[in-house]
């Protein structure tokens, strides 16, 4: 569960330690991830826990925080893994770490360190992991997003939220068997490294990750962010048919779920014909920025302008 932007604003970004001039971007509403500069580089580093899945968390939790890492232009290199275990239980460690190394190893990502215990405090096993990576040139950052801009969604709205459903709430809807059976494979779907690394380098401004809360809390911290209006038209946004399926089951809305997999992106408007064509039938433009402060939604079913991001659909099935 998200913590409310208030409480964050009073008792969070202004509570960051000492001043450091070489911190470029810091902790702050819509920002990914850290970035310190080192030398004629920047060290970019993201740390993210997961809770709100119970399968495949070892998964979850390397393709999670190396996609905010690679949000601001940087190549995932490294990790520190923390696990929390609420009981002593060999088999569960070796299914959570088995994930980590294989997903990890996929990724190219080495794990330096980290650290492990069984905490009886937690009652549900909890991986946290750190990831760090290098940057050269100019950064991926949502402080440079421009009324003008356009802005862009590659991959559809939902795929982390219909993957967890799929397998932690699968038997809530036994009459989607099927559906519920294609949705569990989507687990190894959540990674954008790949992607983001190559909007950055095809002229893209901004990326985010949209993950709690949806492809609407993702638009609306980067709007908020770089104190500007998002219009968006929703029926651009693509939403796959097992995700809407699901959600219509179980009266979701697919916008406001769990959405790593997607990436939200801004750009010139002559830069973002180079990232459509590169990302054919996986890209889409969504809308443009522009004046003001804020997400403004148009299209079927909305309409209005948000100002409050919006909790996880998933909190409602826990």
């Amino acid at each position: 569960m998200k913590i409310p932007l208030s409480l964050q604003r009073k008792y969070v970004f202004d509570r960051l330690g000492k001043k450091d001039p070489r911190v470029i971007i810091g902790s702050g509403l819509g920002e990914d991830a850290g970035v310190v500069a080192v030398g004629d580089a920047y060290l970019v580093s993201h740390t993210d826990p997961i809770t709100e899945a119970k399968s495949h968390i070892g998964k979850i939790a390397v393709q999670v925080s190396s996609n905010d890492v690679a949000v601001k232009g940087a190549k995932p290199e490294w990790s520190l893994v923390t696990i929390l275990l609420p009981h002593l239980e060999e088999a569960l460690l070796d299914w959570i770490t088995a994930e980590i190394d294989a997903t990890s190893k996929r990724l190219g990502i080495s794990i330096v360190g980290g650290h492990t215990e069984v905490a009886f405090s937690v009652n549900a096993p909890i991986v946290s992991i750190s990831t760090f990576g290098i940057a050269k040139g100019s950064l991926l950052d949502v402080k440079r997003i421009r009324p003008g801009q356009t802005i862009i969604m590659i991959n559809e709205a939902g795929i982390e939220g219909t993957a967890v459903i799929a397998l932690d709430h699968g038997d809530m809807i036994p009459d989607l068997a099927d559906v519920v059976e294609r949705s569990k494979r989507f687990i190894d779907e959540l990674s954008i490294v790949e992607d983001a690394l190559a909007a950055s380098q095809l002229g893209a401004v901004s990326a985010h990750d949209p993950t709690e809360g949806g492809v609407i809390a993702g638009l609306l911290e980067m709007a908020l962010s770089s104190h500007t209006m998002f219009n968006v038209n929703v029926e651009k946004i693509a939403i796959r048919k097992e995700t809407k399926t699901i959600c219509q089951k179980l009266g979701l809305d697919p916008l406001k779920l769990l959405s790593s997999g997607a990436l939200l992106l801004t750009a010139e408007p002559d830069n973002a014909g180079r990232i459509l064509d590169a990302f054919r039938g996986r890209a889409r433009v969504i809308g443009r920025v522009e004046e003001g402060e804020g997400l403004l939604l148009e299209g079927k079913g909305y309409g209005g302008l948000i100002s409050e991001i919006p909790q996880d659909e998933i909190e409602r099935l826990v």
